[in-house]
Parts: structure tokens; sequence; C-alpha cells
């Protein structure tokens, strides 16, 4: 099931981030060209894969885990017989640790490369595509257990970007869409543009991948397709979900889940282990990141005339912008949890999952 992309005009299976091993760097699909470019950006150093995180990139919470865990292993490679060592790794650690501060998965992967005992080269690569490969293999298992829920004939809305893209492979909540769609059944999703950097435009080109009927539509105008009885499930991925089973999550997610409770919309999350916070108690707890107001002030887009991507203004100088990344969702208002391990209730979460992320 996984995403076969076109690149140098060949038809490649790849995830979204990988270690190439001839180039000794790490690789990632550059999320910023999709759609209308397939291009492969490549990060010498763990200084390039913090960059490349935090200019997102690469982006998607899992994926961004995967990709700091592959950056402190460029590190520890970079740094190994150095004076300072031990020094060197805790400054590329909290310099990846910087890069998002939200999305849990970051922390895990660049934890789960660090506490290996005897930290070296060989190593702390193992440990890096160890848990890379851990994601994509929960990203299969959370589309065969998520894709009982969809049944024909139903529509269903998503918020966000969670295909293979965002996990490095399979994908969280696409990947029950995807999988049920391959199973022969049939039905519709609304992809929300989700703003304000339009990541539902990766939605909506993933799906156009596996030909799955879809509908891009405005954030706002959710509410309405609720209204309208045009919506019978929402399934969306997180970008952390702590111990009480509160998630932090892409921004308007909290009011997606409060519409859904208005009308009697079942409403899920899907998640790997990776995005699981297992030190947090509740969403009070967790920071949100706040952006470049250029990212509300402006919109990056693609000039068919110029053949390039292109940044126009949106608004007048001299506005006041406030541009928060997430919101939190708490765990009232969220149905159940698409995760390896089955579709849990908020009762089982923490049980299920709290000794996943201890081993």
């Amino acid at each position: 099931m996984s995403l076969k992309l076109r690149i140098d005009g060949k038809t490649v299976d790849t995830p979204a981030v990988w270690w190439d091993d001839a180039a000794n760097d790490v690789r990632m699909i550059n999320q910023i060209k999709i759609p209308f470019q397939v291009e492969v950006h490549s990060c010498s150093t763990y200084r390039d894969t913090a960059k490349a995180i935090k200019e997102m990139i690469i982006r998607g919470a899992p994926s961004i885990g995967a990709a700091a865990a592959y950056g402190l292993a460029q590190a520890v490679q970079e740094f190994w017989n150095q004076d300072a060592f031990v020094e060197h790794i805790k400054s590329a650690y909290n310099e990846l640790m910087a890069a998002r501060p939200t999305a849990v998965d970051l922390k895990n992967g660049l934890d789960f490369v660090k506490k290996y005992d005897q930290l070296n080269p060989k190593a702390a690569l193992n440990r890096a595509k160890i848990f890379a490969n851990r994601i994509a293999n929960e990203g299969l298992k959370i589309g065969q257990i998520g894709k009982e829920l969809i049944v024909s004939n139903m529509n269903v809305l998503t918020h966000c970007h969670t295909g293979a893209l965002a996990l490095v492979d399979n994908g969280s909540a696409l990947a029950p869409l995807i999988q049920a769609w391959e199973e022969g059944k049939r039905f519709h999703v609304y992809v929300d543009e989700t703003r304000p950097r339009i990541q539902g435009r990766m939605t909506a080109w993933e799906l156009s991948q596996y030909g799955v009927d879809h509908t891009v539509i405005c954030d706002s105008a959710s509410g309405f397709f609720m209204s309208q009885g045009k919506i019978d499930l929402i399934i969306l991925g997180a970008d952390r979900v702590v111990r009480n089973g509160d998630i932090a999550n892409k921004i308007g997610t909290y009011n997606l889940a409060v519409l859904a409770n208005h009308h009697n919309i079942p409403f899920y999350t899907a998640f790997p282990t990776s995005t699981f916070d297992s030190s947090t108690r509740t969403g009070n707890d967790i920071i949100i990141e706040y952006r470049d107001a250029n990212e509300v002030k402006q919109a990056l887009g693609y000039s068919n005339t110029l053949m390039k991507n292109q940044i126009v203004s949106l608004y007048a100088e001299g506005e006041e912008f406030s541009n928060p990344a997430f919101d939190i969702t708490p765990n009232n208002l969220i149905t159940g949890y698409i995760t390896p391990y089955g579709i849990l209730s908020q009762s089982q979460l923490e049980k299920t999952f709290i000794n996943r992320t201890s081993q």
C-alpha cells in the first residue's frame, strides 16, 4: 500500500524520509513542492535536517520524529571521536528538539536513538532506522484496524494531512480510507484545506494517487456540511496524545470536535506509538507552537505562467497576526483512538500505551 511516486520519470515506491546508505545522508520528499513537483531533498548534516524540520520540508509528526532520529544519528557521525563528544550530542539533541516543539514524535525519536547504552555511529543509525521502520509498519496496522469503521456510501471528513508522507509510509488517518478503498468499498472524503499551510493539498494529492473520491472544502465550511447531514464520520491524526487522552493536533481540530459532538458525528484520531506522550498527564501541559505570521499574511502557490512556486501577499502592511499551529482537543470529545493495538476508548488508552512507550 506504500505510496508510489514519479521521480525523474520513473515510478518508485519510497517512504517520506529515509537514510541513503550510498550517499550517507538523510533524504526526504520535499513536501513544500507537493502537489506540483516531486522532489527529493538531501540533508548532509544534522543541522540540515533540523532546518528541514523547522521549515516544514518534512512534516507530519511521525515523519518529523523519524527525521529527527536520523538527524541525531548524523550528529553522532559528525562528532564521533572528537573532544567533548557528549556535549556536542547534547547540543545537537537540543537543536533538533527546538525545530518543532509540539509534536512529541520528535522527542521520542531523539530519545530512542540517544538512550542506547553504547552510542556510536553504527548503533545510532541502526536505532534511527528501527524507529522509522516501526512507524511505517504501525501505519499499515492502523489501516488494517481502522478500515472496519469505513462502510460504502458514507461521507468522511478529514483534517490536515495524515497520509504516507506524514507517517514515513502508509499513513495514519488516511491508511484506513485507502485500505478500505482498495478492498472495494466506495465512499466520499471531504478534505479540509487546513489553513494556513494548506496541508489539505497533500491529502487530496495522496487520495488522487489511489483514485479515492474526494472534495476539497474550506475549513470554515465543515460545519455547514455537518449541518446538512453530509458527514458520517471524522478521522484525523494527532501530533501528541497525552495520558488522559487529550490530543494536540493541527489548528482547527478542536473546532471540528465541538461541531461533531453537537451533530452526533463519530470523531476518531489515528496515530502510532511514537505520538503517545507518556510523560504528560493532560493537554493543559502541552506547549503550543506559534509560527511565523507570514504563514497567515502570505500564501504560497504555483504559477502556471512562471512554472514555479510563488509567494503572494494577502493583507495590507501593518496588520497584526497570531498563528498558533496546533490546538488541544479534550478526551470527552473523542469517540475513539485508532492505534496499532486496536480501536481504543479513553479508559483503555493509558494502560495500553504506557508500557509500549517505555520499550
